[in-house]
């Protein structure tokens, strides 16, 4: 800061104030007022404390010289001499607030509370004005802070988050917060500026606050600059100008209804969406990006709107249209027209070929095969070929410093309402197909699986039969040969045999004595003989 600047000392032998200078290279001393908001302007030296007081009752004013039984006295001697009180000036200034006077020779005066008179003044000279209104020295809250201006004389108060910005010759001067007093005919008090904005202008400084995910472009005497994000930025002069916020987030747009022809002139209406972001802002800012705020030729007179990325948003959604237009460019419609439709409802493609080497001229039906049935799926959705759209998109983009991460096709269907009912018609026709070809096979399955059912009953029950067989045969030998070792157990046996055919033939014969005699008479007998199949 040029020139001298006057501290306020009060004369209490004579209520002058006599004038002190300061100089402008004084170190900044760290107070408790001081937070973070202020570090970048501490670290460039622009904040001033030559003029900061600790407390209230460090200000330079006139102390209290009178007591209000002695100012009694004064008016009753000017009602007995009139003329005297011409030049009587009594005033009783409260505790926490001052008064502005005039000496009458040109000089200027803050009168308070304080000694041990505390606030009652009693002035005899007829030039000193004194003005009726006291000035609260408390700014209570005040977000503009508080301000007492008399002629050369000024008190200040900058609240805490505010930077206090003062004139001196044409020279900026900040001040931090806390209350300030100085006495200058040069320097003056403009206002009190808020930190909490992103962009601060200060006279010929700029502070600039940009968020992380921001970059600021500023131009220095014609030269871009860009500085990064999560910090705080002073230009320290009035041709480092700052000239726009551009974001390096994710951005993400549609681009609907856009019209592309496919590589058989069929018109395809697409509905799209493009992320990219800003890779480098310094490249953007230079090639792409509006910076400079200009009137031009325009009659209009309005400024043109560098503050958005409008034109560079445009520019990268021109670019993703034409690199889609290249990918649709690459199909042919008609020729996956059919498999398209069956893929619809989850058939696989049929082929139709003349069979060689078959009589007759026998057609066969074949499948296409996965390669064919993948490349036709994917015509429009392929991830990799929406890959190779989004290279062709970035070959342009990165030359001014944007990066298109995905185009992605939301929808793509011809425009042409005819060929839309054609594709209808051929999708309800091969579901219809689908639905009796599943039943079909469903039928023939449930046939088949009840031949096995009984096929696999009738084994079961003929297993069991040949077991139950295989059982019987084994006990009759075992009970054979049992009856061949015991002699008393083959005749009892024959006792229960020949009383068994006895009891079939219902005969009321009375046995004689000797039972060897038995087989003849048996076989003399026709009902035996025929059920034992011996006779007809």
């Amino acid at each position: 800061m040029n020139g001298k600047q006057k501290d306020m000392s009060s004369d209490k032998g004579n209520g002058k104030a006599n004038g002190t200078t300061s100089g402008t290279n004084v170190e900044h001393k760290e107070h408790v007022w001081d937070s973070p908001a202020y570090e970048r302007l501490l670290e460039h030296g622009l904040l001033r404390t030559d003029w900061r007081k600790p407390s209230v009752d460090a200000l330079e004013f006139k102390d209290g010289n009178a007591t209000p039984g002695g100012n009694v006295f004064r008016r009753l001697a000017c009602i007995a001499f009139p003329p005297a009180g011409y030049f009587l000036n009594t005033v009783e200034v409260p505790a926490g607030c001052v008064r502005k006077m005039q000496n009458g020779r040109g000089g200027f005066e803050f009168i308070g509370n304080r000694g041990k008179k505390q606030g009652v003044h009693a002035y005899w000279d007829a030039f000193y004005r004194i003005e009726k209104r006291n000035d609260v020295l408390l700014a209570d809250g005040e977000k503009d802070g508080l301000c007492i201006h008399n002629g050369d004389c000024w008190i200040v108060v900058v609240p805490q988050g505010f930077v206090g910005l003062a004139m001196d010759m044409g020279q900026p001067v900040l001040l931090p917060p806390g209350m300030h007093q100085w006495r200058s005919a040069t320097m003056k008090f403009e206002a009190n500026i808020d930190l909490n904005q992103p962009v601060i202008i200060m006279g010929p400084y700029t502070l600039l606050t940009v968020d992380k995910g921001y970059e600021a472009v500023t131009q220095n005497n014609g030269q871009q600059q860009v500085l990064p994000g999560g910090n705080v930025h002073l230009l320290t002069h009035r041709n480092w100008k700052f000239e726009k916020f551009i974001t390096c987030k994710i951005q993400t747009d549609n681009l609907q209804r856009i019209e592309v022809m496919t590589g058989d002139n069929v018109l395809m209406h697409c509905h799209a969406t493009v992320c990219w972001s800003i890779t480098d802002v310094q490249r953007c800012a230079e090639k792409a990006a509006e910076t400079m705020n200009h009137v031009g030729n325009s009659k209009s007179g309005k400024k043109t709107d560098a503050g958005t990325i409008d034109k560079l948003r445009n520019d990268v959604l021109k670019q993703a249209e034409a690199s889609l237009s290249a990918l649709v460019g690459k199909v042919n419609f008609s020729n996956t027209f059919s498999a398209a439709t069956a893929l619809q409802v989850g058939q696989t493609p049929l082929i139709i070929s003349d069979a060689e080497g078959l009589e007759g001229g026998v057609v066969e039906a074949r499948r296409l095969p996965k390669s064919v049935d993948s490349d036709v799926s994917s015509l429009l959705f392929d991830v990799d070929k929406l890959k190779c759209s989004v290279a062709h998109a970035n070959d342009m983009t990165t030359r001014y410093g944007v990066g298109i991460i995905s185009i992605n096709i939301i929808s793509a269907k011809p425009a042409d309402d005819q060929l839309m009912a054609c594709l209808a018609k051929g999708a309800v026709a091969a579901a219809e197909a689908q639905q009796l070809e599943t039943i079909a096979l469903g039928r023939a399955k449930a046939a088949t699986i009840d031949a096995r059912g009984i096929a696999d009953a009738l084994k079961i029950s003929a297993q069991a039969d040949a077991e139950a067989e295989v059982t019987r045969a084994e006990g009759s030998k075992q009970a054979a040969s049992l009856l061949n070792e015991q002699e008393v157990a083959v005749m009892l046996a024959t006792i229960s045999a020949t009383g068994a055919a006895l009891k079939n033939a219902q005969s009321n014969l009375i046995l004689g004595s000797d039972a060897s005699n038995i087989g003849s008479m048996l076989m003399s007998n026709p009902d035996y003989t025929s059920k034992l199949g011996l006779t007809k």
